[in-house]
């Protein structure tokens, strides 16, 4: 059951993502950024921000509860690193980000939102969904390279 919970929330992330590239493309091809900033922002902040979490404590409980081990396999850990990292840009940048430039497009005096600006909110969910194109290929493959430990130099060897 918690399986079929972590990858169900990490496609439907990976969908949630795509669908934010969606409509970066569409904003940076100069759609109007009143419809495309606002949906963008409720679409990151209502289904992928808890998707991301969502997948983020399954993977973890897995890897705790598995043979698999949270730092065990490098396509786990890789896997905890990606899930972890996208997390934390998802809540700390690219949903505050979509605020602003819903904010800046739909206030009561919109302001002009640059192609720059426009670019970062396409940039992002693309390589997002590289990232997590990654994680599913190494999920599905469970390459068996371990995690080599080095042993502790014993005191007494010295």
């Amino acid at each position: 059951m918690l399986l079929t919970v972590h990858i169900a929330a990490t496609v439907g992330l990976l969908g949630a993502d795509l669908a934010l590239l969606a409509l970066g493309m569409a904003g940076a091809r100069g759609a109007d950024p009143r419809t495309v900033y606002p949906a963008a922002h409720l679409l990151g902040s209502s289904l992928a921000a808890p998707l991301a979490v969502l997948s983020l404590a399954t993977g973890l409980l897995l890897a705790r509860l598995s043979s698999w081990g949270l730092l065990r396999y490098w396509w786990v850990t890789i896997k905890l690193a990606i899930t972890v990292g996208l997390t934390s840009l998802l809540l700390a940048v690219l949903v505050p980000g979509l605020s602003g430039m819903a904010d800046l497009a739909t206030g009561p005096t919109p302001q002009l939102i640059t192609n720059a600006q426009r670019l970062r909110f396409t940039v992002a969910p693309a390589a997002a969904a590289l990232l997590l194109a990654l994680s599913l290929v190494l999920a599905t493959s469970k390459p068996r390279w371990r995690v080599v430990r080095v042993p502790a130099i014993s005191r007494r060897g010295r």
